[in-house]
């Protein structure tokens, strides 16, 4: 069975994506991963993460996959040896030397995206030191069966992982300087500004000095989000895990995202796959997103239209906004007492988020006031709402509303 792998930037979305079907999950400390600018974990909240996630018979790897200068070696030994002591399930590297060092420690290591492996010659040189390797994304989906089959052939024991959900950068692998040379903020130490999603201008010059704007106010270099969900059973046949980007992402993007592609992977194998997926593409339109395409994979068969030129940022139809906070749950019943600061009414679609309950996800069916049920609750009530799953105090509520253009 194919893993799922979700982000966490938090011990929010990591216990979102474990109780949402994620098979394993991938963070980082606060140093050297590739999203500096994220949350990220403390060392307190990793143990914690790996004990829920081994209480639950799940992973956890460790993005240390900077660029790794002189100066950070000292850094690197002691994550390593920190990410030892907390039993996390792998390392995820993109240096080399980190990796035999990491190989030393006794450390799974999953070679990183961030080492572009585009052959099986060097997928085989990686597997010196790593179990498994993330592979590049510009690839196709043949080109990475070449992979497989070649692997196999040579008898390499060595699992392939692949991006299946989530942003797409306009760099190879994500080896990106533009950051660096505009704003000297390197994007190869997780600290990228993200110049190609802001609008610029096309001009074409002539050798005589004359010149022409060919596109102005364009986003010319932001590409649309990668989405796979049509195309699951022809990933199962390539990858050993099905990676979700989105360490910079909130708790409700992890929780549907990890939802959706758990619920992909099992009606494949439960025969409903094809007659829900027009579920999952809706379900995946309500998160954060730039627009979906397939990325490289089909692009030696097709050449779709794969860059968001008019539209910055998300162009879902769907927004959360924040309503108001639970004040009070009672277990016996079920039911969340939640002070409102925006209005609520039956078949809403509300989100509730907490550090233990992570987030959950419930359409509002029964609401009483003051023991009497009511249809509508108000900006200043304080409402009583029937809920499937356990909230605590001072959880947040969200409610998830579709936008008219």
């Amino acid at each position: 069975m194919v893993e799922l792998l979700s982000p966490a930037n938090d011990i929010i979305c990591l216990k979102t994506a474990i109780d949402y079907g994620a098979d394993a999950v991938y963070c980082g400390l606060k140093e050297l991963n590739m999203r500096a600018n994220a949350k990220n974990f403390t060392r307190e909240e990793l143990i914690e993460g790996v004990k829920y996630a081994h209480d639950n018979n799940k992973k956890v790897y460790l993005c240390t996959n900077t660029v790794v200068y002189e100066k950070d070696l000292k850094k690197v030994m002691e994550i390593l040896d920190f990410a030892n002591s907390a039993e996390v399930d792998a390392v995820i590297v993109s240096d080399i030397g980190t990796m035999q060092l990491a190989k030393e420690y006794g450390l799974r290591v999953h070679a990183s995206v961030q080492c572009n492996i585009t052959n099986s010659l060097t997928s085989k040189f990686y597997s010196k030191f790593a179990k498994r390797v993330i592979l590049s994304r510009e690839l196709t989906l043949n080109q990475i069966r070449e992979i497989r089959k070649n692997l196999k052939k040579d008898n390499v024991d060595l699992e392939l992982e692949g991006f299946v959900h989530g942003a797409l950068c306009v760099a190879i692998s994500g080896r990106c300087f533009l950051s660096a040379y505009l704003f000297n903020r390197h994007a190869n130490c997780g600290d990228c500004l993200q110049p190609c999603r802001r609008r610029w201008k096309l001009i074409n010059e002539h050798f005589d000095g004359t010149y022409e704007v060919v596109c102005e106010g364009k986003y010319l270099l932001s590409p649309k989000d990668l989405c796979m969900i049509e195309h699951i059973p022809e990933l199962l046949e390539v990858f050993d895990s099905f990676k979700i980007e989105g360490r910079a992402k909130n708790a409700d993007y992890v929780m549907r995202t990890t939802k959706i592609y758990r619920e992909a992977i099992d009606s494949v194998f439960d025969g409903t796959y094809y007659e829900k997926l027009h579920y999952f593409k809706k379900e995946l339109q309500k998160v954060y997103n730039r627009g979906y395409d397939t990325g490289f994979y089909f692009r030696d068969v097709n050449k779709n239209h794969d860059f968001q030129y008019n539209i910055e940022g998300n162009a879902s139809k769907y927004r959360k906004i924040e309503i108001g906070r639970v004040v009070n749950f009672y277990k016996k019943v079920s039911v969340a007492e939640i002070e409102l600061w925006d209005d609520l009414k039956i078949g809403d679609t509300i989100l509730i988020v907490g550090k233990t309950t992570g987030c959950v996800e419930e359409t509002v069916k029964s609401m009483q006031i003051n023991h009497k049920d009511v249809k509508v609750a108000k900006k200043g009530d304080r409402v009583g709402v029937k809920l499937n799953h356990l909230v605590r105090e001072g959880d947040r509520v969200y409610i998830l509303k579709e936008i008219s253009n």
